[in-house]
């Protein structure tokens, strides 16, 4: 790659440098958001490493917006979690929590509700969600809801504890919870709906997939680069994150003031590159070093 990079007119190097800079210098900034109690603090951690949030059993932990910095071993950059206040505490703190939720969607990159798999109403949740947030979603911000413990919903009994699953009755239990949450926040899409447990690290790379999709190329790469390493090990993470890290390079050179030919030739070493750099732990790092 440097070579290709070294062999550019100076402009061009200059600018393809500056770009990847800014480009993977990006922090994304992810907002937590659900009820007091249903595992946010815990889906997090699972996602995005062991202490990232603190966790109570007891108590509600999180009163004001806890932004939490986290940089993996390994990675370029890092990201920003807000874990945000848990509505239904009360109805005085919810009516705080209604501006407080709205000043951050404004400044956050994408958005993930967590709901409780056994809750039976997400009343409350659907207020906040088609007061605060539905204009934001429908604008297009990166946005999925989790449904947290779905390993409690019954037949509970029935989960596969060794292959880690639910089994059959309680598969099909699943499925209907996943529509009824879909038609509770006003027919939203049931793709956007992931059924997960964080204490089981069930279905957690297929929740990180469905929250970024919406992501620009580099924002996608630099999520993964933090996420869990258990997480990052899965095949359709490592490539979704090469897909994105070539799609990011290609956007950098094909706003290069070069040939077509030259920008061709260049996207065919990133491809080939890409290949290589698929179990490095960060892709970011792993181009850097070729300059």
């Amino acid at each position: 790659m440097n070579n290709w990079v070294n062999s550019l007119p100076k402009d061009a190097q200059s600018k393809f440098k500056n770009d990847m800079q800014k480009s993977f210098s990006y922090e994304p900034k992810i907002a937590i958001f659900g009820k007091t109690g249903v595992g946010k603090s815990s889906l997090t951690n699972a996602l995005f490493g062991k202490d990232a949030c603190q966790i109570s059993d007891v108590a509600a932990c999180t009163r004001n917006p806890q932004e939490v910095f986290l940089k993996l071993d390994g990675a370029s950059n890092g990201i920003k979690l807000l874990d945000v206040p848990g509505i239904g505490e009360s109805s005085e703190r919810d009516k705080e929590y209604f501006k407080l939720y709205a000043e951050i969607l404004k400044e956050c990159d994408m958005v993930l509700w967590v709901l409780k798999g056994d809750d039976r109403t997400f009343t409350a949740d659907e207020d906040f969600y088609n007061t605060c947030m539905k204009d934001y979603i429908e604008k297009g911000k990166p946005f999925a809801v989790a449904v947290n413990q779905i390993d409690k919903i019954e037949p509970y009994r029935e989960w596969d504890v060794d292959g880690c699953k639910p089994g059959i009755k309680q598969e099909h239990n699943i499925l209907q919870k996943i529509f009824y949450v879909a038609e509770q926040f006003g027919d939203l899409p049931a793709s956007l709906v992931i059924p997960v447990s964080a204490n089981e690290r069930y279905n957690l790379e297929k929740l990180l997939l469905t929250l970024i999709k919406k992501l620009p190329a580099n924002q996608r790469v630099l999520t993964i680069d933090n996420t869990d390493e258990k997480i990052q090990k899965r095949e359709e993470i490592i490539m979704e994150r090469q897909k994105s890290f070539k799609e990011s390079i290609n956007e950098i050179i094909d706003d290069l003031p070069l040939p077509e030919t030259i920008k061709t030739f260049g996207k065919g070493v990133v491809d080939t590159l890409s290949t290589i750099a698929t179990g490095v732990a960060s892709v970011v790092s792993f181009f850097k070093s070729f300059w």
